[in-house]
């Protein structure tokens, strides 16, 4: 009896041994977790998914289109070089990195010199937060009058007040401004950010697939951002051209958070001013959807002064003088390609 209570002098040796590989197995992950977290921290390309995951800078997919930004302060987007749109509401400028006019910084209080942002002309730029000057500035019309940039320092400062609506913006008529044509009255710098209504200077004409869907969440993304952190963007809205049109083709939208240097917003994109399915005239803002031009041939009446062209049944029709009256038969399609323009009552 008493020999069952003592201990096996071979079970307590192995016992000993399992203790001493469990500990060395311990120790063996601890290695290799350290390695793993070292190799991590400097391995560029779990870097990029990390910085991904955090709100960071990312690269652009290797086939994502993207524009680059070569061009001076006054035109850093070659508007012959625009990409075609192909499905996506914009493409990036400069790989995603945000770059401003070098006035854009001066204004906002920033100085040259530091490890800061990159201006357009590739001056670096830095500033401290006691220095920082919150601004908006609104380009002059061009000799076409069209709007050209809008950019500054947004911020509590330029934003609306607490429960202001919205002023009417209705009396503005953007370059390209064509009635009955579905267009948008479409802000540069958001009226949310800038508290700016009816400023000929910051409204152009654009889709609701710009305006919209395009422009509003990034608009969003910076609202918030100053709302939950009190810190300033740096904002900038460029329209972009071809030629003489009157209509941009897009628009170029950049904004960097000052605060915390770009860490909660970021972004450099080219924006397509485009109904998906319609094609525009970017000079006159006449809108073909797909089913206007499979139209069959009708009757339409034309004002040979005006060059306006109605229904037959529209009252604007009945009172055109006999002299400037046309009674014609064609396509939505093939009057609006010789210039003539759909009246904005009966929308023909």
């Amino acid at each position: 009896m008493g020999n069952g209570n003592r201990t096996d002098p071979n079970k307590r040796k192995r016992e000993k041994e399992s203790a001493g590989r469990r500990l060395a197995v311990a120790l063996v992950l601890l290695l290799l977790i350290g390695a793993f977290y070292l190799w991590i921290s400097g391995s560029p390309a779990i870097t990029g998914i990390r910085e991904s995951l955090t709100g960071s800078q990312e690269e652009a997919p290797a086939d994502e289109q993207t524009i680059s930004d070569t061009g001076s302060s006054a035109e850093a987007v070659d508007p012959d070089a625009l990409p075609e749109f192909a499905g996506e509401h914009y493409v990036r400028v400069n790989g995603g990195v945000p770059a401003l006019p070098d006035d854009a910084y001066e204004r906002a209080g920033y100085t040259q010199g530091g490890k800061g942002p990159v201006s357009e002309t590739g001056k670096v730029w830095s500033v401290s937060r006691k220095d920082i000057t919150p601004y908006e500035y609104y380009g002059e019309l061009d000799k076409l009058g069209r709007c050209t940039v809008a950019y500054g320092c947004l911020g509590d400062e330029t934003m609306p007040p607490e429960g202001t609506d919205r002023g009417d913006i209705s009396g503005i008529h953007p370059s390209g401004w064509a009635r009955a044509q579905n267009w948008e009255r479409c802000h540069l710098i958001a009226w949310a950010l800038s508290a700016e209504n009816a400023n000929e200077r910051n409204l152009i004409t654009g889709t609701h697939y710009l305006n919209y869907d395009g422009m509003r969440p990034l608009e969003e993304e910076t609202e918030h951002y100053i709302w939950d952190t009190g810190n300033h963007v740096l904002y900038m809205a460029r329209p972009v051209y071809s030629g003489d049109e009157l209509i941009a083709r897009g628009v170029q939208l950049t904004g960097q958070s000052v605060e915390d240097g770009g860490k909660g917003i970021s972004f450099n994109v080219y924006l397509f001013n485009v109904t998906p399915g319609a094609e525009i005239n970017y000079y006159n803002g006449i809108v073909t959807t797909e089913e206007q031009a499979a139209q069959e041939p009708r009757a339409y009446v034309v004002n040979t002064r005006s060059g306006v062209f109605h229904y037959p049944s529209c009252e604007g029709a009945r009172s055109i003088h006999k002299k400037n009256r046309k009674d014609v038969t064609a396509t939505r399609k093939e009057l609006t390609d010789q210039g003539y323009v759909p009246c904005g009552y009966c929308e023909p």
